[in-house]
């Protein structure tokens, strides 16, 4: 209480959110690193029907409707960013009829199952688990679907005390090289390659521009304990990146489904 009255606190993930807004991309990646990976894939239909998950702002969807004639069906379970998705196909003079957006949460989501000949997602299966969510996702490719996904992976066995502690907090089941390939053929999936995303798209896409918007926050929110702790959390993750870049990083898997 200061002067009698109640300090109003933000919600911190609103704090968050309207940082993420901002971005233009809410993950590591870039157009360049979508591309090359999805000109790697072989066997793919003139007009593949691809379902993209967890795609944010969709850099990524756009990208795959710019390389390819196909139609995308893209889920995330924020609004914001799907409407910007929106505003930016409408922009490219991309059609409703080559883009769907899907605003559900991955367990709530009602997809016809079987449909589709590509899967993509970069930065998201974590929330679910690599192996539990190539497992709830897989239903809806087709037989010998492919996917592409992108997770953060442990590159070393023996990863520094500082970054596994962050990440036992922050996502623990994240696996190595070795241990999503097993989990992927548990899962129902063939690994065709895969391929880790460089340092530099960590940084020129989502942590440069991210640590102005988390000093404009400090500033506007200051005495805030929850915005404050949400705000260091995400300082943290920086700041470990820059010391042990070595010890992890996001791998792309491209895989087949099985059978």
């Amino acid at each position: 209480m200061r002067d009698g009255n109640f300090l109003m606190e933000a919600d911190p993930f609103r704090v968050f959110l309207e940082m993420q807004v901002k971005l233009t991309r809410n993950a590591p990646g870039s157009d360049a690193m979508t591309r090359a990976m999805f000109e790697s894939l072989k066997g793919l239909p003139e007009e593949p029907e691809i379902l993209a998950m967890g795609c944010g702002q969709g850099s990524e969807v756009m990208e795959l409707l710019r390389r390819s004639k196909g139609r995308a069906t893209a889920v995330d379970m924020l609004q914001p960013f799907l409407a910007k998705l929106e505003v930016k196909a409408e922009a490219a003079g991309i059609s409703g009829e080559r883009l769907r957006t899907v605003c559900s949460d991955f367990e709530a989501l009602d997809l016809p199952e079987g449909i589709f000949d590509l899967l993509w997602s970069e930065g998201a299966i974590y929330t679910l688990g690599f192996e539990e969510g190539l497992s709830a996702w897989g239903k809806y490719l087709k037989p010998s679907g492919l996917a592409v996904v992108s997770d953060a992976t442990w590159l070393t066995d023996t990863p520094s005390v500082e970054a596994r502690l962050f990440w036992e907090k922050g996502y623990p089941t994240m696996g190595t090289l070795a241990e999503n390939t097993e989990r992927a053929k548990h899962a129902g999936f063939e690994l065709l390659g895969t391929r880790v995303l460089p340092e530099e798209d960590w940084w020129t896409e989502y942590y440069q521009p991210l640590i102005p918007l988390i000093a404009e926050a400090r500033e506007a929110h200051a005495g805030d304990a929850g915005v404050t702790a949400m705000l260091d959390e995400e300082e943290t993750e920086i700041r470990l990146y820059e010391r042990h870049a070595s010890d992890y990083g996001y791998v792309f898997y491209v895989l087949r489904k099985s059978g």
